[in-house]
């Protein structure tokens, strides 16, 4: 696809070898940064701005500005994708809330797209870490600890306390948070000229989420095989919970083609890249531009990736997505 003016096509912690000197910038006030993310996200990503200006009309102006840890406008384009995932969690919640208001705390609302959402009530669960447990080490990739199961201390995070309703919330955050990252490789062709230097926070925002995809889809599916194993009444609930089971089969086919459409913005800069001289090289850890590196953590999600073909974990999408044409007639 070609690029002229706008971008039509709205659809990603790397270690840098080198750093190069930050142009001063015009320090912002809250209020500053908060309007320069709207206006990011009315161009790039409509979903995001959606979910900002919902938070905002129903929990009075919620300060997303402080998910940028600094005041300029560079700080909040880096934040950009984590504020989204951070105000998704909040809309989460606050939608249940207005659907709901006498019994949302026992419902969750997942946000889809556009209008799209699914108000879902919570079924008995048990601990992610109970299932954590059993994960082989090798397995433990790199947010495994952050929300299934941490040795060192007990995860208070939803993530744990809510099982596979908590796992869902934070794999739709993450959609989210990556498709902004993803898209803002329309705001880098407006405006900046394009040189190796220009492309490295891009590649380093999109990487250091994109990979959520696998883990979460994991880490969804060791929960329902587990409980299917150890916890058989909880595990018929979920199954049969139609808004659970069709938030999967929708988040897990909506994030998938977020992938394929990086790979093709990947490849379309890289060879604008190639074509003004760039170096580079991409291997199972770094993407490479002439000397600038950001990490892609492309071995943990092909190691996911791979764990993923395995008959037990193919037979419960196939389980999923049949519950969910069940659940669909």
């Amino acid at each position: 696809m070609r690029y002229s003016g706008y971008c039509k096509w709205l659809v990603i912690t790397a270690v840098a070898f080198v750093f190069y000197p930050a142009k001063a910038q015009q320090q912002l006030n809250p209020k500053e940064k908060r309007a320069y993310a709207v206006r990011l996200l009315q161009k790039y990503n409509p979903a995001g701005w959606h979910i900002l200006r919902q938070v905002d009309s129903m929990a009075y102006r919620h300060p997303y500005d402080q998910y940028a840890e600094g005041n300029t406008e560079y700080d909040v384009r880096n934040a950009l994708g984590t504020i989204v995932h951070e105000m998704n969690h909040g809309y989460s919640a606050l939608l249940a809330w207005k659907l709901r208001p006498k019994d949302s705390k026992s419902h969750i609302c997942y946000y889809l797209g556009g209008e799209e959402y699914q108000l879902v009530k919570y079924t008995p669960v048990f601990p992610t870490d109970k299932m954590g447990r059993n994960i082989p080490k090798n397995l433990r990739t790199f947010r495994f600890d952050t929300y299934v199961f941490n040795p060192k201390e007990k995860i208070t995070l939803a993530s744990n306390e809510l099982g596979i309703y908590g796992l869902m919330d934070e794999w739709v955050a993450y959609y989210h948070g990556t498709l902004t990252d993803v898209n803002m490789h329309c705001w880098y062709r407006e405006n900046t000229p394009g040189n190796a230097e220009d492309w490295y926070d891009y590649f380093q925002n999109v990487c250091s989420a994109i990979n959520a995809h696998q883990e979460f889809k994991f880490f969804c599916l060791s929960y329902l095989i587990y409980a299917q194993k150890n916890h058989p009444a909880e595990y018929r609930a979920m199954m049969q919970n139609h808004g659970l089971v069709q938030t999967f089969v929708q988040i897990n086919e909506m994030f998938g083609q977020l992938l394929g459409n990086y790979e093709i913005i990947k490849e379309q800069v890289f060879a604008e890249l190639r074509g003004k001289g760039v170096t580079i090289k991409e291997d199972d850890e770094w993407i490479y531009l002439n000397r600038f590196g950001a990490g892609n953590y492309l071995a943990e999600y092909k190691l996911l990736a791979k764990e993923l073909q395995k008959p037990t974990y193919q037979h419960m999408i196939q389980s999923l997505k049949t519950a969910n044409k069940v659940a669909m007639k």
